[in-house]
């Protein structure tokens, strides 16, 4: 059932007519209290799951939205707003983690989650994460960056900027880690050979572009050099690494699951079925990157779960995160 619901995106009322079809009956509010109980019982699993998450050097973080009907105050009243779910990606582990605080989209969210964390975090140009402080560096995006020019397609100077992206990206294909004996060192090398003259024709054609009186500042083209040149520094921190990817794609490829459900779906109907489902989501898509049958994880893990007392070690839970699980 959580396999068809948070992987597969049927929505509930869909998922108890496909067990009903097929001599399973079940009924709707039965199918909730099933997967609410489920959750509760993955309450230390995720706790270390998201401990796993921020021990990693190295994670991509976006945000993302679904509908969330809200009751606070009146019980009555069916109000449904946009809320926010946030992820993190392990890039070294391979885990996935997304948590709801209450639907806020704030920089203090995702600031509190990593104010002990030390490495690299990935992500988009959302002011929090520019924001961040600490021990962290921040590499950034090109394909947002990228994205800002794809919709002026046809001018020119859009042109080129799309073209010297896209050349980073054909260099960056030459080679790939593990492949012919190729190192993270040998990748940097190279990194720090090919990227030199391609950004610096970047920001050459980025500070032409917002030096020109062709482009005001209100005007679409400006905004998108601005936003690279305001990007650069995390596009530069790129480079300092044989590993750092040149863009947020596999992140944001996980999201896709949650858009897809959203779309069919249509609402959580609290905000503790939101929480519900930022737990499923993390289990279910950590299983996805790392090429393992959700429906054989989960049925897996709540069985061990449920057998495990009420003083486990975390410790105990981290050894059946999907990285470290297997079928016994």
């Amino acid at each position: 059932m959580a396999q068809l619901r948070y992987i597969y995106s049927m929505p509930v009322e869909r998922i108890v007519r496909y067990f009903n079809d097929n001599g399973f009956h079940v009924n709707k509010a039965t199918a909730n209290g099933l997967l609410s109980k489920t959750a509760d019982m993955f309450e230390n699993l995720y706790t270390a799951l998201g401990r796993a998450v921020l021990e990693d050097n190295y994670i991509s973080c976006d945000e993302t939205y679904y509908k969330v009907m809200d009751r606070t105050g009146n019980p009555d009243a069916l109000n449904i707003n946009k809320e926010y779910i946030w992820a993190m990606f392990a890039m070294n582990l391979n885990l996935a983690y997304y948590f709801y605080e209450n639907g806020s989209s704030r920089g203090d969210v995702i600031h509190k989650k990593l104010e002990k964390y030390k490495g690299t975090v990935q992500s988009n140009g959302y002011a929090p994460y520019k924001s961040l402080r600490g021990e962290i560096l921040r590499v950034s995006c090109f394909q947002h960056c990228k994205r800002k020019f794809l919709d002026l397609q046809g001018n020119p100077d859009a042109d080129k900027i799309i073209e010297l992206i896209n050349r980073l990206y054909q260099q960056e294909h030459k080679h790939c880690i593990g492949a012919d004996e190729w190192t993270q060192e040998d990748n940097l090398k190279w990194r720090r050979k090919y990227s030199k003259d391609i950004m610096k024709a970047l920001k050459v054609a980025l500070k032409r572009i917002i030096s020109s009186p062709e482009y005001p500042p209100k005007s679409q083209m400006y905004t998108a050099a601005n936003y690279m040149l305001g990007e650069w520094k995390g596009l530069e921190n790129i480079f300092s690494s044989g590993i750092y990817k040149l863009d947020t794609n596999t992140i944001e490829r996980l999201n896709r699951y949650i858009s897809l459900s959203r779309r069919n779906s249509l609402f959580f109907v609290s905000h503790r079925g939101a929480e519900r489902g930022a737990i499923f989501y993390s289990l279910a898509c950590s299983c996805r990157l790392g090429g393992i049958n959700s429906f054989e994880y989960l049925s897996d893990v709540i069985n061990k779960a449920a057998s495990l007392p009420p003083d486990t070690s975390l410790e105990k839970y981290r050894n059946l995160l999907p990285d470290k699980w297997s079928k016994k």
